[in-house]
């Protein structure tokens, strides 16, 4: 199916344009918001994922957050609630309906969907090789203090999202790569036990995979449609 519509946007937060773009299907019949990670990741890298979900008439949004892609800026001295900040400006300035929506976020972009989940109520959530961060790193500037509160032992299990999921009563799905070498595997399971109160839950492991699925889509293209696909069933979670 060829892409029908595509429409760019621009949302100003605190002097800086956030750039991204809106895919709409003819009758679109759902609505997913891609958030990526952190590093040198983009929106550019949902291309694959939002063909899919285009044809089976998801309507996707995307933007790169401050310091990346397209908006450009910088990354350091920006911090993790202003992640949260840019995905709620792109959500009002959007008009999107929380309660219609599916977010979808990788690594980084996980986190921060759950924090989002929990703000606004968002009805149907995704984590895909999801980082967890521990509470005191939300508002440390990304640099050396925030490198540091990473590299301390298991930070991670101090992590306000656990707590989060554990209120969260919409569809939940946790994808995982078995060989994440990013990600330690305690976290996506944690995140899945937190989730005691979710409509739905699921957790999907990726075989073999690192925590770079674009690579391992091109070794096992049967892998990137299995996900694709479960991103696609959350989006039509509740239906009828």
């Amino acid at each position: 199916m060829p892409i029908a519509n595509i429409v760019e946007f621009a949302v100003l937060f605190q002097g800086t344009l956030i750039v991204g773009d809106r895919w709409m299907p003819p009758h679109p019949r759902h609505t997913a918001l891609l958030l990526h990670g952190g590093g040198a990741s983009a929106a550019e890298g949902f291309q694959e994922l939002r063909t899919f979900l285009h044809a089976q008439h998801i309507a996707t949004l995307a933007f790169d957050a401050v310091g990346h892609g397209r908006t450009g800026g910088r990354q350091l001295g920006t911090t993790l609630e202003e992640r949260v900040q840019q995905v709620v400006a792109v959500l009002e300035s959007e008009a999107l309906d929380a309660s219609t929506l599916a977010l979808v976020g990788f690594s980084m972009g996980a986190y921060v969907a759950a924090k989002v989940a929990a703000e606004i109520g968002v009805s149907r959530l995704c984590l895909a090789i999801p980082s967890a961060y521990a509470a005191r790193a939300y508002r440390v500037p990304f640099g050396p203090q925030f490198t540091d509160i990473l590299r301390t032992p298991r930070s991670w299990e101090h992590s306000d999202a656990f707590e989060l999921l554990g209120n969260y009563l919409g569809h939940l799905l946790v994808i995982s790569a078995e060989e994440d070498s990013v990600v330690p595997a305690e976290v996506p399971r944690k995140y899945v036990a937190a989730a005691t109160n979710c409509a739905t839950v699921k957790h999907l492991v990726v075989r073999r995979a690192g925590h770079k699925l674009s690579e391992h889509y091109e070794r096992e293209p049967q892998s990137r449609a299995a996900v694709y696909s479960e991103i696609a069933s959350l989006c039509q979670r509740g239906d009828g």
